[in-house]
């Protein structure tokens, strides 16, 4: 390659001897400078290169031939892998076990139609620091179900204390602190007008620099004595009537009537009204213009179980 460049160079001054056009020079001067950009000045063994390994990696290295591969895999594509290495690889393997970390060089030589050498170098670096806080943990998120009277049956901080920690994996030390502490959720609780639900807290846990955490939950559910309530007073609904419609309903019972009507199919019509019928018949009554809407809050009741629903008479002019 360098001696095409030097007969390249010697052809350009023969022909620059002759008298040429100047716009002619010019453009040779710029083919040759584009030439030289073009021409690498590497030999028939590449050019020189490196890695870095660690030393776990050297030390894993097994035998001879596997050092050996490791320089040739530093060789560019299509570099002869049939030289001889200075120092040689046992001088290189010696070396790195008297010395351990450092720069391991090599001059890789070939010989024959093409001459040229290259330096391939293997840098053994330390390696990477240990990370002290990786086998520290906390664990894994965990959540348990108590019943609302075995909520209420845990007599102290130290008994909610214990079940949250009851929800640790085994060997997490039991020192740790929660967020929102024991206090917050014993009074959370407390002063819940229904304390069913969720209660999170965030425990950790830390030793030195190291620290990690996880969420633990004590979910309350109802007691199993408590009804399952299926009972349904069904959608609102809503009906329309002129002013003398509504004046002609002449009782009671046929304006509860009328709002009983509005109900879902299958609801009980024993319920109960909010205002009630009368309160509503006296609010018509009072009223020089009684067109407007008249709702009521219709209410069924089974045992311990109750829905409600909003029926309406809206009364409009003749």
């Amino acid at each position: 390659m360098k001696t095409r460049l030097l007969l390249f160079l010697l052809t350009v001054a023969a022909f620059s001897s002759c008298s040429v056009d100047p716009i002619e020079e010019d453009l040779k001067q710029n083919q040759i400078t584009e030439f030289n950009s073009e021409v690498e000045d590497y030999g028939c063994a590449g050019p020189d290169n490196s890695k870095n390994i660690t030393y776990s990696e050297a030390q894993a290295i097994e035998s001879w031939d596997e050092v050996r591969k490791l320089y040739l895999s530093l060789l560019s594509a299509g570099v002869s892998k049939d030289g001889t290495f200075d120092p040689s690889i046992w001088g290189i393997i010696n070396e790195f076990q008297n010395k351990g970390i450092g720069d391991y060089s090599t001059l890789y030589s070939l010989t024959g139609e093409c001459s040229d050498s290259v330096v391939l170098t293997i840098s053994v670096i330390a390696d990477p620091l240990a990370d002290p806080c990786t086998d520290f943990t906390a664990g894994e998120d965990n959540s348990t179900e108590i019943t609302k009277s075995e909520a209420e049956a845990l007599e102290s901080w130290d008994e909610v204390r214990k079940l949250y920690l009851s929800l640790l994996d085994s060997g997490v030390p039991k020192d740790g602190t929660f967020d929102p502490s024991i206090w917050d959720i014993i009074n959370a609780f407390n002063n819940s007008e229904d304390p069913l639900g969720d209660y999170t807290t965030t425990y950790t846990i830390t030793n030195g620099e190291c620290t990690d955490s996880l969420e633990l939950t004590v979910t309350v559910v109802a007691d199993f004595s408590d009804p399952v309530c299926e009972l349904s007073a069904g959608p609102d609904n809503m009906k329309t009537m002129t002013i003398s419609e509504a004046s002609a309903l002449e009782s009671w019972d046929e304006v509860r009537k009328e709002y009983l009507s509005l109900l879902a199919t299958g609801v009980p019509r024993d319920g109960t009204f909010d205002p009630s019928i009368w309160d509503i018949i006296n609010a018509f009554n009072a009223t020089d213009n009684p067109a407007g809407d008249y709702t009521t809050t219709y209410t069924i009741t089974d045992g311990q179980c109750s829905d409600s629903v909003e029926l309406t008479i809206r009364v409009i002019e003749d």
